[in-house]
């Protein structure tokens, strides 16, 4: 009998010391990919090094943005014993991977730009995304100028018809900063 209440008081001791180990982790504000997936480190500020590597998710093409879905970061932060609360009411975070291969053509007349390095055109709608810590705000805008991957341009919100800044994130896309 001591022998099984020894064995059990031993169990639940290095049960709750797993728990109480547990690292606790946040959501990075600015979610980055930076190789071929989405890593816990990229995603979670706190990850300890034993885990920052381990994968989540395909990374987006360069220059793009992709989304990931709460229940995905919560089941992968649960497998590396993290101890992770989803924020209220957030269902996905976005992720952008920087970079982007831009064709190298003579200049030609629209300020020296070359036209394949626009990847946001003057007049043509754009995926706006506004993110803060917490909210994710998706909306449409018109270009007032062309830009390429990675650099800030001038919008007009159409809904409200004012000038938002951002910088391109790829084809049709672009993101602001809060």
């Amino acid at each position: 009998m001591l022998r099984w209440f020894c064995l059990a008081a031993c169990g639940f001791f290095l049960f709750a010391a797993s728990f109480a180990h547990a690292q606790t982790v946040t959501l990075r504000p600015r979610i980055e990919a930076n190789g071929p997936a989405v890593t816990m480190g990229d995603v979670f500020d706190g990850a300890p090094a034993e885990v920052a590597g381990r994968a989540i998710a395909p990374s987006p093409p360069a220059g793009q943005l992709t989304s990931i879905s709460m229940p995905v970061l919560a089941a992968a932060a649960s497998a590396a014993g993290l101890n992770f609360a989803p924020p209220a009411g957030v269902s996905s975070v976005n992720v952008v991977r920087p970079g982007g291969a831009r064709a190298t053509l003579p200049a030609s007349s629209n300020g020296g730009r070359a036209a394949a390095d626009a990847a946001v055109r003057r007049g043509e709608s754009v995926t706006l995304v506004y993110q803060a810590p917490g909210l994710s705000l998706t909306m449409r805008a018109r270009a007032l100028e062309d830009a390429a991957v990675g650099e800030s341009v001038r919008l007009l919100n159409t809904s409200s018809n004012r000038t938002v800044d951002a910088v391109v994130t790829g084809p049709g896309a672009a993101r602001a900063n809060p």
